[in-house]
């Protein structure tokens, strides 16, 4: 009866909903369609008065109204807020610049804030460009689909000049009230990707980490860590961690986390040996073949799909292909023109 009394005591209103108490917990949906999601799941905790936002949605009017709306209607007052962000992409640092006062504590983690600046530098790109020509893609073609990578990671989610910025990584805490939350690297997705643990409640905020609705992108970056390797560790030390609810930033909130996450180390795993099986198939194959063999989840034939998913696919395939060449399961050498070419070890 008590747990009854407890449901029944959560607010709620047009586009948020409180999840949980002690500290309380409340979900905006702040909407912004994107390639297979409709909305930004942002978060509101509060203790004793303090307040912690995390991500802030994508910076369209719509959202913002959305946003202030709810704050208004839970009785949050963002001039009195810290902030804190999972990573820099648009659709969930867009709105800092409307929402978050100057002097607001701004919580971000130092590689992603980095690499926010340098996509700004056109040189950065011709390397991203580089790299991908260097898979077989035509120059036309790689200088398009690193104009959608620009929109996710090379436009300033926010300006940070005069701003409070407070830099964590992995195993800082950050209290609100009584409560404390610590950061938890979750890198995969971006290089600094991280996400929130309140141990008491088991209560994990996770952004783009894991999602129910569909398997996270990983971001390519030239000259970075193996991404693949990285996010799997991520996802596999979560099964000791006593979590009791994934607050993912997509979609809508599901139990059954132990199982979707098992199931995205499945996926990746079967993706990562069907590399292996299409270059012993097609020895000397050039990346964007490989790449186009892995059997993506997509609806239409790979002309028929828009250019940003077709760079999700390009950057998540890049990723996989380094990942074996590192693990020695895959060779890559360089033609005469400057192209990768695969073989099976």
């Amino acid at each position: 009866m008590a747990d009854c009394e407890q449901e029944a005591s959560l607010r709620a209103g047009e586009r948020w909903q409180q999840i949980h108490r002690a500290p309380n917990v409340y979900a905006v949906q702040v909407p912004f369609t994107n390639i297979s999601t409709s909305e930004t799941n942002v978060y509101v905790v509060e203790d004793e008065g303090e307040v912690l936002v995390v991500d802030t949605g994508a910076p369209t009017d719509e959202g913002s109204a959305v946003l202030a709306r709810a704050f208004d209607e839970i009785g949050v007052d963002p001039a009195c807020a810290s902030f804190f962000l999972t990573h820099l992409h648009m659709d969930h640092a867009g709105l800092v610049d409307r929402l978050v006062p100057q002097d607001a504590p701004l919580y971000v983690n130092r590689v992603d804030f980095d690499l926010m600046l340098d996509a700004n530098d056109p040189v950065f790109w011709s390397r991203v460009e580089r790299r991908v020509m260097a898979e077989g893609v035509p120059p036309e073609r790689a200088r398009l689909y690193c104009r959608e990578g620009r929109y996710g990671t090379g436009i300033d989610s926010f300006k940070a000049e005069g701003r409070n910025l407070r830099f964590v990584e992995d195993g800082d805490a950050i209290a609100v009230g009584r409560h404390v939350l610590r950061v938890v690297s979750t890198a995969g997705h971006t290089p600094g990707h991280q996400s929130l643990f309140h141990e008491e409640s088991g209560l994990f905020f996770v952004g783009d980490h894991i999602l129910f609705v569909i398997s996270p992108g990983l971001g390519f970056r030239p000259d970075s860590a193996d991404s693949v390797a990285v996010y799997l560790g991520n996802v596999a030390k979560m099964f000791d961690m006593p979590i009791s609810r994934l607050l993912v930033s997509h979609g809508d909130l599901r139990d059954g986390w132990r199982e979707r996450a098992q199931w995205l180390l499945d996926h990746h795993a079967r993706r990562l040996q069907r590399a292996v099986d299409f270059v012993r198939e097609h020895p000397g194959a050039i990346g964007a073949e490989v790449i186009r063999g892995l059997k993506w989840n997509v609806p239409y034939e790979w002309e028929d799909i828009s250019t940003a998913q077709k760079w999700c696919i390009l950057e998540s395939g890049m990723l996989i292909l380094e990942h074996q060449v590192r693990e020695g399961l895959i060779m890559r050498e360089c033609d005469e023109q400057g192209i990768y070419r695969y073989y099976a070890a």
